[in-house]
């Protein structure tokens, strides 16, 4: 089965396709070769790479013959002989390709790579072995003598020699320069001293006549040119005197304007310590105040301590009315139930009479006429005590009805007066209560009010106060500060501007005469004197130089 799988593939691949991959899977081979053999890496691949070179063209030539072969048909010869051709041709192109490059990879090896592998071999050998170790340390040996002599040598180009050459050089070109500088530091000294000395002759002959000529000419050019103007500076001088005597007039004014000026900045000083002091009193009246209101606050608490017993009373007043009433109202019960039994026993009392009565005279007028008169006699008699008893009755039945009614209206007006009482004292206590409350509240508002205004007051006249005399003292010490400062101003500006029209009339025709001469004399003397000090400081300079070395 599988013998025909690779049938029917060789069959169905065509032998020119299979030429060029096998030509360019050995170029890959050989470049990939060639790539590490110039890097020097993958050692095992270089070594097996013409191998493999030559088995793909090996194996190519196979492929190409089993192509061949498999599609040659022995009956159509003439057909298949192309097709074994194409397969032949396969065959001997792959070994021929596969061959060539083998053998150029070897030739390039053996010519460009082979001597540089070599050499890294012994520089990096894979294994150091005690010959090698033999070797280094041989060499090591030979570059040092060679050093130890290069260094400690006899000959003249070691380096010992040379530093000693190279010392001798440098001393001798030491002494040279020494001495050089020996001499022409003598030589510029004795010339210097020259130099000095004659500067000093001609310049101290020169500066002598040249200032006694120039005080000469200003002495003459003074007395010629200047005696007019020294008149006028004479007269200059006298109006600048009697203007500085008016000028003293008016200092003398303005110490007196600035000493009104101090005296009312210390009147100034002296309100505002009053002001102080006024205001030291405010805590003490503070401290009043606050005791005023601790009175105040004890005065609030008693009061509110006893507002707490009245409403105590009022609560147990309440209690013990409903009582009151209840035992009033039993007291009346009693009364009324009392009452009803007097009535109903006496009226049993009288029917009871007047049944005896009637039946008395019934008995009467049954019998005899001898008993007529004891009867009627009886029976007037009776009748009478009848009457009387009746009186009697009604008397006591009237009597306890009044008693009765007179109880019962003393208890009802005892209970609505208790009633109205203890409405009224409810009533009052609720009202005084409520007074009270109002009066505090009223009071304590009134008090908070009072002592709010009174310290607003008084803050705000503190604060008024305070801000007058802040302001009084301010605008004064301004007003004061300005006027003295626009007098001195003014003085000031008048003297100045007086002074300097004077002086400048005066001093200008005698300052543009000293000026030309001034010019002069002054720029040739600061000339000379500049060139003098050069000279000098020159001259001090070597001087000090020459005792040093000395």
């Amino acid at each position: 089965m599988l013998a025909q799988l690779f049938e029917q593939l060789f069959q169905s691949i065509d032998s020119t396709l299979i030429t060029n991959i096998f030509i360019w899977a050995v170029i890959f081979v050989f470049l990939s070769a060639w790539w590490c053999d110039k890097k020097n890496i993958h050692s095992k691949f270089r070594e097996y790479a013409p191998t493999l070179m030559g088995a793909l063209g090996i194996l190519g030539t196979f492929i190409g013959i089993i192509i061949g072969l498999l599609n040659f048909n022995t009956e159509s010869i003439d057909t298949s002989i192309p097709v074994l051709l194409g397969g032949l041709k396969t065959a001997f192109i792959t070994s021929i390709v596969g061959m060539f490059f083998a053998i150029l990879f070897n030739g390039m090896d053996a010519f460009f790579f082979a001597n540089k592998r070599s050499a890294l071999a012994e520089n990096n050998p894979e294994s150091v072995t005690p010959e090698h170790i033999y070797h280094e340390l041989k060499e090591q040996n030979q570059t040092l003598t060679k050093l130890v002599s290069g260094i400690n040598g006899d000959s003249e180009g070691s380096l010992i020699a040379q530093i000693k050459l190279l010392r001798t050089e440098i001393s001798d070109s030491s002494q040279a320069q020494l001495a050089n500088h020996t001499h022409f530091s003598n030589k510029l000294w004795e010339q210097l001293e020259q130099f000095a000395d004659l500067m000093a002759k001609g310049a101290t002959e020169q500066i002598i006549d040249a200032l006694r000529q120039v005080i000469i000419d200003f002495n003459e050019n003074l007395t010629e040119q200047f005696g007019e103007n020294f008149k006028a500076l004479d007269a200059s001088v006298k109006k600048l005197v009697e203007w500085q005597e008016n000028y003293k007039t008016q200092v003398e004014l303005m110490s007196e304007q600035y000493q009104q000026s101090v005296e009312s900045l210390v009147e100034t000083k002296t309100a505002v310590a009053g002001i102080w002091e006024e205001c030291k009193e405010i805590p003490l009246a503070m401290s009043e105040l606050r005791e005023v209101l601790q009175v105040n606050q004890h005065q609030i608490s008693e009061l509110s301590r006893h507002l707490e017993t009245f409403v105590a009373i009022r609560d147990k007043a309440t209690t013990v009315l409903p009582e009151i009433q209840n035992k009033m109202a039993e007291v009346g019960e009693l009364l009324k139930s009392g009452a009803a039994n007097v009535s109903a026993s006496l009226e049993q009392t009288s029917q009871q009479i007047l049944l005896n009565a009637d039946s008395m005279r019934v008995a009467l007028d049954e019998g005899t006429e001898g008993f007529r008169q004891s009867v009627t006699q009886t029976q007037q008699a009776f009748a009478s005590m009848a009457h009387d008893v009746s009186n009697s009755s009604e008397t006591l039945t009237s009597t306890l009805g009044e008693t009765i009614t007179e109880m019962k209206q003393s208890g009802e007006e005892f209970l609505k007066s208790l009633e109205s009482h203890s409405k009224e004292l409810h009533r009052n206590m609720e009202q005084n209560t409520t007074n009270v409350i109002d009066m505090f509240s009223k009071t304590g508002e009134k008090i908070n009010h009072q002592l709010s205004s009174n310290a607003d007051n008084m803050f705000d006249s503190i604060q008024t106060s305070f801000d007058k005399a802040s302001a009084g003292l301010t605008s004064q010490v301004r007003e004061s500060i300005e006027k003295f400062a626009l007098s001195i101003n003014e003085q000031l500006h008048a003297f100045e501007q007086a002074t300097e029209r004077e002086m400048n009339r005066e001093m200008q025709s005698l300052g543009n005469a000293l000026l030309s001469i001034s010019k002069g004399f002054v720029g040739n003397y600061e000339k000379l004197i500049k060139d003098y000090q050069i000279i000098m400081g020159q001259l001090q300079a070597l001087i000090s130089a020459n005792k040093h070395r000395g």
